[in-house]
């Protein structure tokens, strides 16, 4: 399914509440943002890469996370990469190529 989604699907998504289970809590992820990534013409990929930005209560370590949300039927398998403390948390980054 994640082959499928595109920017266009996260983008009505902005400011809710995604989530995920660490060591037995359940944490909210914040989506803070849907950017397009700059696109190569080398690359030929089937999809416009994006990147969706997360703001967690609680530094993640880089790993693959069941994060789910209303809008999804199945939790997804998103590869978060922690980038910035930020003053209320810290940002994470998915990148969809």
């Amino acid at each position: 399914m994640l082959d499928q989604l595109t920017i266009e699907t996260f983008q009505p998504l902005v400011g809710s509440s995604f989530w995920i289970h660490v060591e037995g809590r359940r944490i909210e992820l914040r989506l803070t943002s849907a950017k397009k990534v700059m696109e190569s013409e080398a690359a030929r990929l089937k999809r416009n890469p994006f990147s969706l930005f997360f703001l967690a209560p609680l530094l993640l370590p880089q790993q693959i996370y069941h994060v789910s949300h209303d809008a999804f039927a199945e939790p997804l398998d998103i590869f978060l990469v922690p980038i910035a403390r930020e003053p209320n948390g810290y940002s994470c980054e998915a990148v969809f190529t």
